[in-house]
């Protein structure tokens, strides 16, 4: 089956399934989404269940339809997890009693008269990010010459890398498209040219890629930006042992 045909039916499993009251699905799964949707996408929904009758849909979840077709079932979080069918259509979902939706990229399926909405919180601002990204870039660089590879990696190429893609996103393509709750989704729509040299940047071995990331921050950031934190990022490239030249700081218009 295509996304359309597990996302058909699943709801109708869903209307089948004591318990279950309201169904949502996001991203790609939405028809605002469908645009997007391609060999890669997964169905990704929230299922809503009765109070007081969600311990077993939540437990085994009769919701999923076709279970003979399953290879793969993992929980996530509480009572939501993933499941992988035998055409590789991956679901992600959420499922429990009613909570706060605010995922605007949404389609509501079944509604039970349980819904509610508000609007994502904003993103930390830029001056915030900027400063995560510094830290975060220098604990990992620190653990990889510790000997902690795999933490220092996860350090450079998650948590640094993500706190910089914000603070690019909203200084350099505040008026892109984007996705709420992730600033690297769809990176390559909002800041091309960025997005291309961040890739070739992760491609490198960890120490290159971090001090590339610290150089294009001061690059495409510090010049004429009276937030970014420049005597903080002469002490983290000093104590790296990474020289500065003037070049850093000459400042490039890129999108």
């Amino acid at each position: 089956m295509n996304l359309q045909e597990h996302r058909e039916a699943l709801l109708a499993q869903c209307r089948r399934t004591p318990g279950v009251t309201s169904l949502v699905v996001y991203g790609s799964s939405a028809g605002e989404g469908g645009g997007r949707r391609d060999e890669w996408s997964d169905l990704d929904f929230t299922v809503f269940l009765a109070a007081g009758q969600h311990d077993r849909p939540g437990a085994d979840w009769p919701f999923l339809p076709h279970p003979e077709h399953l290879v793969m079932t993992a929980r996530d979080a509480g009572q939501g997890g993933v499941a992988l069918y035998a055409d590789g259509v991956l679901y992600e979902f959420g499922a429990g009693t009613p909570w706060l939706l605010r995922d605007p990229d949404r389609e509501v399926l079944l509604d039970g008269g349980d819904l509610s909405f508000a609007a994502p919180d904003p993103p930390p601002p830029a001056s915030s990010q900027v400063r995560a990204f510094l830290a975060k870039l220098y604990i990992g660089v620190g653990r990889v010459r510790r000997g902690e590879r795999v933490a220092g990696n996860t350090h450079v190429r998650a948590w640094a890398l993500t706190a910089l893609a914000e603070a690019l996103r909203q200084r350099l393509a505040p008026g892109a498209a984007r996705n709420p709750f992730d600033p690297l989704r769809r990176l390559e729509q909002a800041l091309p040219v960025v997005a291309d040299r961040l890739t070739l940047l992760l491609d490198s071995d960890v120490e290159s890629c971090a001090r590339g990331l610290f150089d294009l921050s001061r690059e495409l950031l510090e010049p004429g930006w009276d937030d970014y934190p420049s005597a903080a990022a002469d002490v983290i490239a000093t104590r790296l042992g990474w020289p500065q030249p003037p070049a850093a700081r000459a400042g490039v218009t890129a999108r």
